[in-house]
């Protein structure tokens, strides 16, 4: 579709004179457009634009999974046009799978049971068959069908030992519904284990606490809600004086990193949905932030070990373009485990990480044309100190996010 250009006698931005054949102002390079366009115009315009946009894109997705590492040597041959530009690419695809991210964060702390208000307005709580026979936690055992790892709620110890009581005469849909939950295979064997187990409680792993207790920070503890209330309502005008003072008082080290732990988990409320997923968001923030430094340094390790390109430019674009490509797996994950299945979605993301690097050697073989003994080499060294800075980066990142 040709576009229909409307072209004015003067320049509408610096009021210089044009010719009919000035397609820019000669003085300011403004576009010659009329600025009285029709409104078919502007719907053939976006249109056109739009498909514009769909086929370069298109392109540069069939390249990256077809062939990957060409995108980067077409680009750095000029081949360009046919592709979005990298870092517009990455834009794109970075503030999605940080969105997503962002999503995905929020149900988590929607669904959490570990701490919530129930209808009522009562505080409760949840523990599992592991902990009330006197076994540690697990929350991630390595056997799938450990019936041990089923969590049930209470609010009192009366309540606990009413699920309790009636889980031994629950029928097989009850008890398949606790084992869907905690991801475990509905089978007749984990259903009379799943008795077994609860039968074995004893009667003193019931001495649960009814008193509520009020924490923030390490040894800084409240006794009374009033006294926990009043806290957070002034922790705002508190003085590093006062919170020192404080410190002191529950026999924690009064240092920077202390104060500042205190009055940050002071004005946050872990038992607040809505505070929670405050500070996931300003931590995942953080971390996108961080990762325009990733590609950089990326850049300077495939510098020394893959030397034959002397341009330092040549190899940031291949990492603009991998690390976007890992956003883009992760993101078709993500999209998945929120709107598809959760469930599926976890199952998923070894898979991911998996071809992610499958990808990058590929990639790396591809664009720096040497052999697959030498380019696995180089990769398992750059490995190494990625691993390091990531996390290094990460950990600040997180640090970062929640004290900012």
């Amino acid at each position: 579709m040709s576009k229909v250009q409307r072209k004015s006698e003067i320049c509408l931005n610096c009021d210089t004179p044009l010719r009919p054949e000035d397609n820019y102002c000669p003085k300011c390079g403004q576009k010659n457009d009329s600025h009285k366009i029709p409104i078919k115009h502007l719907i053939f315009e976006f249109v056109e634009d739009l498909f514009h946009f769909d086929a370069k894109l298109w392109n540069t997705l069939k390249a990256s999974f077809t062939k990957p590492g060409k995108i980067t040597l077409d680009y750095l041959e000029g081949k360009r046009a046919r592709y979005v530009p990298p870092v517009k690419f990455y834009v794109f695809v970075s503030f999605v799978f940080f969105l997503l991210l962002g999503k995905l964060s929020d149900h988590a702390v929607d669904g959490s049971n570990k701490l919530f208000k129930n209808d009522k307005g009562v505080d409760s709580k949840s523990i599992t068959i592991n902990e009330l026979q006197g076994k540690k936690r697990k929350y991630h055992s390595n056997n799938p069908n450990d019936v041990g790892q089923v969590e049930f709620e209470y609010t009192s110890k009366d309540s606990l030992k009413k699920t309790l009581s009636h889980l031994q005469r629950a029928t097989d849909t009850e008890l398949n519904q606790l084992l869907i939950e905690e991801d475990i295979d509905t089978t007749a064997q984990n259903r009379e284990a799943l008795k077994k187990y609860s039968a074995y409680i004893p009667e003193n792993a019931l001495s649960l606490s009814d008193k509520p207790s009020y924490s923030v920070y390490g040894k800084i503890k409240f006794a009374t809600k009033e006294e926990y209330d009043r806290f957070r309502e002034n922790i705002h005008n508190y003085t590093d004086a006062q919170v020192d003072s404080l410190l002191k008082a529950k026999g924690e080290n009064v240092n920077w990193f202390n104060r500042q732990m205190l009055k940050k988990l002071g004005k946050f409320d872990t038992k607040n949905k809505d505070d929670l997923k405050e500070v996931t968001h300003a931590i995942i923030k953080s971390i996108s932030l961080t990762m325009f430094l990733m590609m950089p340094l990326t850049a300077i390790l495939l510098l020394f070990l893959f030397y034959r390109k002397k341009y330092y430019y040549e190899h940031l674009i291949f990492s603009i373009h991998t690390h976007t490509i890992f956003f883009l797996i992760f993101s078709f994950i993500l999209v998945v485990q929120i709107f598809i299945s959760d469930r599926i979605g976890q199952k998923l993301w070894p898979w991911s990480l998996l071809i992610c690097l499958f990808y990058l050697i590929s990639s790396l073989k591809h664009n720096y044309k040497q052999s697959w003994g030498k380019t696995i080499f180089k990769f398992l060294l750059m490995s190494i100190p990625y691993f390091f800075i990531s996390l290094i980066l990460v950990i600040v990142a997180v640090v970062y996010g929640f004290l900012a």
